[in-house]
């Protein structure tokens, strides 16, 4: 996503990543910041305009959306289907998404990545999302960036790989939804 936005817009940009040294199956929290002005430090975010959870169980590890700032993006991927993801969040996530008004969206990447073969990969479908929400770029340009990088990356795999990916950007979209919480009350 930060080389997506490096080599497609005149941001300055930075990727500081925060992760544990076992790294296979732990946490990994991906600080990524870009903008008019040069990036002179190195530091981690405190308050974010964008926070993406990419495994649902983590509502329940970590506090998620302590560094959100109002009025962020909230994207988090879900087991659950939009119409039923606000009744399973744990009660002080869904205090946080209201009293902060954070735009809230929802994605089931899991299950996107294994209905277009591609897994448990979900990176690209939530990178997708990313682009689709966050206006860095037209929608439509983003897409076409992703669909670039994917051929350059896997291209030496095989056409079928990078058609496998192409699909999944597209259901990454088609699988999108925003979250009206604006009339549900907390614990459902």
């Amino acid at each position: 996503s930060i080389k997506i936005i490096g080599n497609s817009t005149s941001f300055h940009v930075q990727g500081y990543f925060v992760y544990d040294s076992k790294k296979s199956g732990s946490l990994t929290v991906s600080h990524l910041r870009f903008g008019e002005n040069p990036i002179r430090s190195t530091y981690l975010i405190q308050s974010a305009n964008f926070i993406a959870c990419h495994h649902f169980n983590y509502l329940n590890k970590y506090d998620v959306l302590k560094d959100a700032e109002s009025g962020a993006t909230f994207l988090l991927n879900s087991p659950y289907s939009h119409e039923e993801v606000w009744s399973k969040l744990p009660v002080k996530i869904q205090e946080e998404i209201k009293n902060k008004q954070l735009k809230f969206f929802v994605v089931n990447a899991s299950k996107v990545a294994r209905e277009t073969g591609m897994g448990t990969r979900i990176n690209t479908i939530l990178q997708t999302c990313f682009f689709a929400i966050a206006g860095i770029l037209p929608r439509e340009d983003a897409i076409q960036k992703i669909k670039d990088a994917i051929k350059k990356t896997y291209s030496v795999k095989g056409e079928k790989v990078v058609l496998k990916n192409f699909e999944a950007v597209d259901q990454a979209i088609a699988n999108l939804h925003k979250i009206d919480y604006s009339k549900l009350s907390f614990g459902n």
